[in-house]
């Protein structure tokens, strides 16, 4: 398979609907005092995209700070650096294309490195850590915002009006573990990197290492009055209007992942025509209670983690 270019409209109208709420403006504060932020800091955002991170944490670094994006989309760059008009102001943003195993800029440089949903797609993450080390000053920050959806997906999740069986529970988080084990193997990134991380930094000489865990609560309930519920909803009405390109593209990869994960063809079929099933069935359900005003849901806590280090002073 192709490397994904997050460019491409559907996708970047993912990676952009996933940020709206996804940190609480509370927890970014009580987040920048956990790691030590200040303002005037130089700062490198690999796999910047659109530059959320940049201003997202802006306001407690970017007094006279420099902050420097890095991706591999033009595409994406160009439109993060007109962004950045709105948010960067009394320091400086900057945005160039690179690659994440080779940083465009020299040893020692950044105060603080960072990533977010980076790692999990890369074939070789320990090789892009190593040289957010390289690029950042001995006594500098690296921090990595990488989630673990393998157990995320064994989770139990309340609906209204339908409930889930166990059994399908435990068959799609089998399923989940040879997808993601395909994935994986052919090079497209680890679907549970977060767990691994800290051990990733232990071994690159990072001290200081400590992780949390993103204290958003993922539930959605009438009468709707929050920011990210009244977002979760919209989300959830624009899903009714499949987007059947979108899901055929979609079906195509997970069945390359499952098989190259050890899966058969036999089991994907049999656990596509139920899922299909179950999905057509909430669907409907879920379509009218949203159209009354009564639907309700409740996934549980995040399993998205920010884990720090620091570079030992030389």
């Amino acid at each position: 398979m192709q490397e994904k270019d997050w460019s491409e409209e559907h996708l970047k109208k993912m990676i952009v609907e996933q940020r709206k709420h996804m940190w609480r403006d509370d927890t970014i504060e009580m987040y920048s005092k956990w790691m030590g932020l200040r303002q005037g800091m130089t700062v490198v955002d690999v796999g910047c995209g659109l530059g959320y991170l940049g201003w997202t944490f802006w306001k407690f670094f970017g007094d006279s700070g420099e902050y420097c994006g890095v991706d591999q989309s033009v595409s994406l760059l160009e439109e993060a650096r007109s962004i950045s008009e709105d948010w960067a102001h009394g320091g400086k943003a900057s945005f160039q294309q690179g690659d994440a195993y080779e940083l465009p800029f020299p040893d020692n440089f950044a105060d603080w490195t960072m990533c977010q949903t980076l790692l999990m797609h890369l074939e070789f993450p320990e090789k892009a850590l190593a040289e957010m080390v390289r690029v950042t000053k001995p006594g500098g920050l690296i921090t990595c915002n990488e989630p673990d959806n393998i157990s995320a997906s064994g989770r139990v999740v309340h609906f209204s009006g339908m409930e889930i069986s166990d059994e399908h529970i435990i068959q799609n988080h089998k399923m989940m573990l040879i997808w993601a084990r395909g994935r994986k193997k052919l090079g497209h990134g680890d679907y549970s990197i977060a767990v691994k991380i800290p051990m990733m930094m232990h071994d690159l000489g990072l001290v200081e290492i400590d992780s949390r865990c993103n204290d958003t609560c993922n539930f959605v309930q009438p009468p709707y009055e929050t920011p990210r519920q009244k977002n979760i909803l919209e989300m959830t009405k624009k899903s009714f209007d499949e987007d059947e390109e979108n899901n055929k593209r979609w079906q195509q990869e997970y069945r390359e992942f499952f098989l190259a994960g050890g899966g058969s063809l036999s089991s994907f079929y049999r656990h596509k025509k139920r899922n299909d099933s179950t999905r057509e069935e909430f669907r409907q359900v879920h379509k009218d209670q949203v159209e009354n005003g009564t639907w309700h849901c409740c996934w549980g806590a995040s399993s998205f983690f920010c884990i720090k280090g620091r570079k030992i002073q030389s």
